[in-house]
């Protein structure tokens, strides 16, 4: 073996009061689910400074009483990637962030049952001279493959600190404290930087010369495939002393597994899944969506009549109560979307999913890179634009990035909830299928099918140029953690109730205003909010949304609802209750049920507001990161012309249709 001078600077890490310890691995290795075990939820999220590329750092507290940073870098293959996010890890470690202090310790966390791919990471980071401790992640799992792990001789054989943990339980992780706490007292380098290289071979004098950074930009494409054989060769040959394969059945996950991923039986399954659980937010949370309802409207009502009759209590009863409480109401429909997808992903079956998916994909202009941003978009398109940064190419990114908004998110789901229960009846199709879980699914697809429709055109029109190739993790399938899972919902509906009580909250008091003022002439006999400003708005446009199949009370709750989707149905909460004659302040859904019973509100109405909400842009975050991700206002304004026009042809066609089909 080779000694290679190293430059000092590596090794003289700066220290702080508060240490700075970044958890590094591959994707899927556990490290996520390291940093919120170990954090709980003392953690902040940010971006790096000058980046779109998100940093999450909580605090811990080691055993010697030291209060240690914690940062959770993106996950990586290598500390000379080319992705976004691998970049953003390459000068991380490198120092060169504006207000990021470099790391003072590196805690690697590697899969257990994939040590080959994993230690090439490690491998680099020893080679770059970092103080490390290494986090031997899923020891659960790779017990039952049969694998044996002596983490002693793996440590001897690289020179830094295993602990073998398991993440998701628990597990190790007071050995892993201590091993940190060690290693910032008493910072110690590996002494097998550039072990892998043979002193003899005919890369050691090229390497040296550029080490330690490395740098692939000074390194052509045949020594780097070069130094990545050498590289895995090394690795093979430590696994092969520290890792003991044992005669062991398949485990019945494999089994599993050929049936989850099969040609066959794969779609079938995936479709029936995701059926499933749109079923289940309609037949779970009818009951407690019941309740909510109702002590909403008891709420209202009481308000409108304990309080004196004025401008407070009107704002109070007709405003803020029904237009929050109206959104509130779809609280467990949400949780249920984020408990039947929290539940999927913990359980490794997403990737199984994106593996299926990965052909059909690449057939409308994408590659399976995409899948895992356009997933994150059911939930909400920002996080889903941002996680693009994943891929290298920038058409295939750009493509995903303008059709992320057309995967129904969960603000879309309280516009979706409410129409469909005012105009679809709860009727069970051979008794266990909702027709109310059909219509939801539906919508869905329907955003799925556009944005394959939309990727394809970009695609034609963009044409990539360079090729790209898709290398997938497939974690093991697991039984997903309850712990985990739960956390997950319930940070989700955290984020869906702050929503309601800011965004949502102040659009209801500007709802409430324009539709109470100007006040009508008292001689004036018809609905007063006709004379409102909302009701000048929404007559102005109602030419326009006419053939769509939309009033003028529709026309300006859709205009209310740009900065948020979900601001829809407080507008029309808002419009309805202030236009009532009486002192009742019924629910928006039965508000409508009755209007659809007088002939003022359709099914066909329904249908095609539904199918506008599918395919328009309503929703001010999703340009704004937009327009922060692509750096241009062209893409920006594009993404909102586009999408707006697609909503209203698909809303004119589906009116159109439903008028003759339900006639």
């Amino acid at each position: 073996m080779t000694s290679t001078k190293l430059s000092s600077q590596q090794s003289s890490l700066k220290h702080h009061d508060s240490p700075v310890v970044a958890l590094l691995g591959n994707p899927n290795c556990g490290k996520t689910t390291l940093f919120n075990t170990l954090t709980g939820s003392n953690y902040k999220v940010a971006n790096y400074a000058g980046v779109t590329v998100e940093k999450k750092e909580g605090k811990i507290t080691l055993p010697d009483h030291r209060l240690a940073r914690l940062i959770d870098l993106p996950g990586t293959y290598t500390i000379a990637g080319s992705t976004m996010d691998e970049k953003v890890v390459t000068r991380f470690l490198y120092g060169q962030i504006q207000g990021t202090p470099r790391p003072d310790l590196i805690v690697a966390v590697v899969d257990a049952t994939n040590l080959e791919r994993n230690l090439f990471l490690v491998s680099e980071l020893i080679d770059a001279r970092y103080p490390l401790v290494v986090a031997l992640n899923m020891m659960d799992a790779a017990e039952e493959r049969g694998l044996k792990i002596y983490s002693e001789i793996l440590s001897r054989s690289l020179d830094v600190p295993m602990i073998p943990i398991i993440a998701r339980a628990g597990r190790g992780l007071e050995d892993l404290k201590n091993a940190v706490a060690r290693e910032l007292t008493h910072p110690a380098l590996s002494h097998r930087a550039f072990a892998w290289l043979p002193s003899e071979h005919k890369l050691a004098e090229k390497i040296t010369e550029i080490a330690p950074s490395l740098s692939p930009e000074k390194l052509d494409a045949e020594t780097i495939t070069s130094m990545a054989t050498l590289r895995y060769s090394w690795i093979r040959s430590i696994v092969a002393r520290a890792v003991h394969t044992s005669s062991h059945p398949l485990p019945k996950t494999t089994q599993l597994d050929a049936i989850l991923t099969s040609k066959v039986w794969g779609l079938p399954i995936l479709l029936m899944v995701f059926g499933l659980i749109f079923q289940a937010i309609f037949l779970w949370a009818q009951l407690p969506m019941e309740l909510i309802s109702t002590s909403v409207d008891r709420v209202s009502a009481w308000v409108g009549s304990a309080l004196p009759a004025g401008l407070l209590t009107s704002l109070l009863a007709e405003g803020i109560i029904p237009g929050v409480g109206n959104v509130i109401v779809f609280v467990p429909q949400i949780a249920i979307l984020f408990l039947c997808i929290g539940v999927l992903e913990d359980s490794g079956y997403l990737s199984r999913a994106a593996f299926l998916l990965d052909n059909f994909m690449r057939r409308v202009g994408l590659q399976g890179r995409a899948f895992i941003p356009l997933l994150s978009s059911f939930a909400c398109a920002v996080p889903g634009i941002l996680s693009t940064r994943t891929i290298p190419s920038r058409v295939d990114r750009l493509t995903t990035i303008m059709i992320a908004p057309l995967m129904s998110c969960s603000a879309r789901l309280p516009v979706y909830a409410v129409l469909i229960a005012a105009a679809v009846p709860p009727t069970l199709l051979g008794g266990f299928v909702s027709l109310q879980g059909i219509v939801l699914l539906s919508m869905y697809l329907l955003g799925v099918a556009g944005a394959c429709v939309v990727s394809w055109v970009i695609h034609k029109a963009l044409k990539r140029k360079e090729s790209c190739f898709f290398v997938m993790e497939m974690p093991p399938l697991r039984r997903p953690v309850a712990r985990v899972v739960l956390r997950n919902v319930y940070d989700s509906v955290v984020s869906f109730l702050k929503n309601a009580t800011t965004v949502i909250l102040a659009c209801s008091v500007v709802i409430w205003f324009l539709s109470s003022y100007p006040k009508p002439d008292p001689s004036y006999e018809g609905n007063p909010v006709r004379v409102s400003f909302a009701g000048q708005l929404g007559t102005a446009i109602e030419p326009i949304i006419k053939p769509l199949g939309f009033n003028w009370e529709i026309g300006f709750s859709v205009i209310s609802s740009f900065p948020a989707r979900e601001v829809f149905v407080t507008a029309l909460s808002t419009v309805l209750n202030v236009s009532d004659d009486g002192d009742e302040h019924r629910g928006l859904i039965t508000r409508l049920q009755e209007k659809r019973a007088d002939g003022s509100f359709s099914t066909a109405t329904a249908i095609s507001l539904m199918v506008f909400y599918v395919f328009a842009c309503q929703c001010m975050s999703t340009l704004a990161v937009c327009r922060r991700e692509t750096g241009s206002w062209r893409w920006t304004i594009g993404m909102f012309v586009y999408m707006t026009t697609l909503a209203y042809g698909a809303s004119y066609c589906a009116y159109q249709i439903a008028i003759k089909v339900l006639s």
